[in-house]
Formats: C-alpha cells, sequence, structure tokens
C-alpha cells in the first residue's frame, strides 16, 4: 500500500460535505424518478480537477494501491461537494468491467488509461465451468475486490459527514449476457445457433453467481442490498449492464437476455444501462417487473422525445442521458429524467447550474 497521506484529504472533504443539501437531492431524486412534478431535472455537472485542487492517478494506478483507488473515487464526491449538483456521493471498488467474468478463469488485462477488462477463456475450457457451477464468492479478483471495500468503509467510519453521506456503491457487476460474453469470446454469437443451450446454462450460473456476490458485498459495507448506490438513488439495488446485448436482435435479446435480467432485476429492483443502438429490443425492458429505470447511455442514436413519451407511459424514468438536449426535448422532458454532462472548468460548471435552476435544464 502506498504511503500517500489520506488524513488530509478525507479531513478537506469532511469539512466540505453539507448534510441538508445531501437530503435536499435525495429527495429531489426521488420525486423525479416517481414521475412527480420538480423544479429542475437532477443533473451531475463534471469538470477537471486541477491536480493541486484533488490528487490524480491512472487507471493502472488505482488498480494497484486501494489508497490511490479511493482517493480517485472520492475525486467525483468533491466535485458534487464543492458544486453543489444533483449528485449522491458513493465509492466503488473499480476493479473494471472482468470482475464477474474473473470467478470463472478470466484474467485480467489492465491498461493505463482504460478500465480494466476480462479476456475470455479457451474454447475447451467451457464444458468445465458449466460442470462446476457457481464458483467461490471470493474467486478471481473479487476476494480483492471486496477486501476494498472493507478499506473503504474503514477509511470512512472515524469521519461522521463522510461515513453517513458517502455510500459504497456495488461493483460493477455488468448483466448476465454481457458477463456471458466476456467469457465465451465473440465465438458466443455463433453459439446462439450452435449450442444454445450451454449459453442458457452460463446465464443461470452467472446469476446466481451475482447474487451471491452483491449480498456478500452488502455484508460487509452495510449498506441498504435495495439500493445500488453511486450518484443516483430510489433506482433499486442493481445496475445491469447491456452493452453486449446491442449486438443481439430482439428474438434473441428475448431468448437469451431478457429472462435474466427479469431475475436480476425481479429479486432486487434495478435499472438497466446500455452502449450503442439498441432500437431492436429497448421497448422489451419497459415491461420487466421491479425495473426502475433505463439509461441509454449514448443518446445520440435515439429520439428522446419518442423515447420519453413510451417510459413515461410505462412510469419507468430515463437515468443519466449524456447528450445535449434540444428546445423541443426541454419543454417535453421535465420529470422522470436525469442528466449527466462535461463542461471544460468549474466556472463553465457554475454557469450550468444557474442555468439549470432559472430554467429547469442545464441545457
Amino acid at each position: 500500500m502506498t504511503n500517500i497521506e489520506l488524513e488530509p484529504w478525507l479531513g478537506k472533504l469532511e469539512d466540505l460535505i453539507d448534510p441538508g443539501h445531501v437530503e435536499r437531492v435525495c429527495e429531489l431524486q426521488r420525486r423525479t424518478f416517481a414521475f412527480e412534478p420538480v423544479d429542475h431535472v437532477p443533473t451531475v455537472i463534471n469538470y477537471p480537477l486541477p491536480e493541486k485542487e484533488w490528487p490524480c492517478f491512472s487507471l493502472a494506478e488505482i488498480y494497484e494501491d486501494p489508497v490511490k483507488m479511493l482517493l480517485s473515487e472520492l475525486a467525483r464526491v468533491y466535485v458534487g461537494a464543492k458544486l453543489k449538483d444533483d449528485r449522491l456521493y458513493a465509492v466503488r471498488a473499480n476493479y473494471g468491467t472482468g470482475i464477474i467474468a474473473s470467478m470463472f478463469g478470466c484474467e485480467i488485462r489492465t491498461f493505463q488509461d482504460s478500465l480494466p477488462i476480462g479476456l475470455h477463456i479457451e474454447a475447451d475450457r467451457m464444458d468445465n465451468i458449466l460442470d462446476a457451477g457457481m464458483p467461490d464468492v471470493r474467486a478471481g479478483i473479487v476476494g480483492r475486490a471486496l477486501d476494498t471495500v472493507c478499506y473503504f468503509r474503514e477509511a470512512l467510519a472515524p469521519y461522521p459527514k463522510l461515513s453517513r453521506n458517502v455510500g459504497i456503491q456495488i461493483l460493477d457487476i455488468q448483466g448476465p449476457f454481457d458477463n456471458a460474453s466476456i467469457i465465451w469470446g465473440s465465438e458466443i454469437f455463433m453459439a446462439l445457433y450452435d449450442v444454445p443451450e450451454k449459453i442458457i446454462r452460463l446465464s443461470e450460473i452467472i446469476t446466481e453467481t451475482t447474487f451471491a456476490v452483491v449480498r456478500e458485498h452488502r455484508r460487509i459495507d452495510g449498506g441498504r442490498i435495495d439500493e445500488h448506490g453511486g450518484a443516483w438513488q430510489h433506482l433499486g439495488g442493481l445496475c445491469v449492464r447491456n452493452d453486449s446485448s446491442v449486438n443481439l436482435d430482439r428474438d434473441h435479446y428475448e431468448q437469451f437476455a431478457k429472462p435474466f435480467d427479469v431475475r436480476m432485476i425481479g429479486e432486487l429492483g434495478g435499472w438497466i444501462h446500455f452502449c450503442g443502438r439498441a432500437h431492436q429490443w429497448w421497448e422489451s425492458l419497459l415491461d420487466i417487473q421491479g425495473l426502475r429505470g433505463i439509461n441509454p447511455y449514448q443518446g445520440e442514436f435515439y429520439d428522446l422525445v419518442g423515447m420519453f413519451g413510451k417510459c413515461e407511459h410505462a412510469r419507468i424514468p430515463i437515468v443519466q442521458w449524456t447528450t445535449p438536449l434540444d428546445a423541443e426535448c426541454r419543454e417535453r422532458v421535465r420529470t422522470g429524467f436525469s442528466r449527466s454532462k462535461w463542461v471544460e472548468s468549474y466556472d463553465e460548471a457554475l454557469r450550468n447550474i444557474d442555468r439549470l435552476n432559472t430554467t429547469g435544464h442545464s441545457d
């Protein structure tokens, strides 16, 4: 572990956090995601922090050092606490997208400036994985990640405002089909036709394994199992990611991915994220029991007004929209929606906050 002094940074953040503001944001999010009237849509605004203001590390550094990882995670908390935007605060043991896949033997590959990934296994090992069933809950890098969760909790404990207002976000669990595609590799799309029963069996094992990890995570950190944590609350216990599923047509999504999304969301509630174009199946999400939001992360691929109308009818909010809103969207979308954006400076972020409070939108 590094010799970086943690206490001065934690003390700085402890002094900055305003619990009253956190309570107001929590109520704003609750009302928004229930489609109640609000004076502005919840908006997270990020800007680059000067290194003299908060330490900065590469993704390779934080993978190797939990102290650096904690400080890196708290950078977003610091931005939000200083700016007083509409995020809620949390830190995550940020070991990349291959966490669950590593439990099945996938090697983790790290990079200097992008998140770690899991590498697919050799094809001749798949039958052994299916025969072995659910791995130990600390298999792969999960044990290390859970130890980091424990460290985060202990590091924040001496600081009353930090320990009360900074939650611990669930690990990046991906989603059942995403994890299956990491483990299997791109050949999974041929397997849809050649050995569909093996994909179903693998997804069943992944789903049970993910539940075990989430429950152990919450046992360690003491957080609410019905809340995922992070910038957004009132959306349930899980963020299920469906990035690989954008390569599926609607029939294949509903056969190979949706039953496991239904199981995940039905058990603990949650929201579903997807990057890319999911035009062929995204509307199929809206009848999932327990679904509390969708996150189409690349909004430039979608007609927001049309999408919002369908989501509003289903009472499913659109969360963390990243694409600028035109005048029609700003007029139509006033609740049931949240926004994330990046700007170039603190001063620009403040101008966005002023516009948000004046007009209801930061765009």
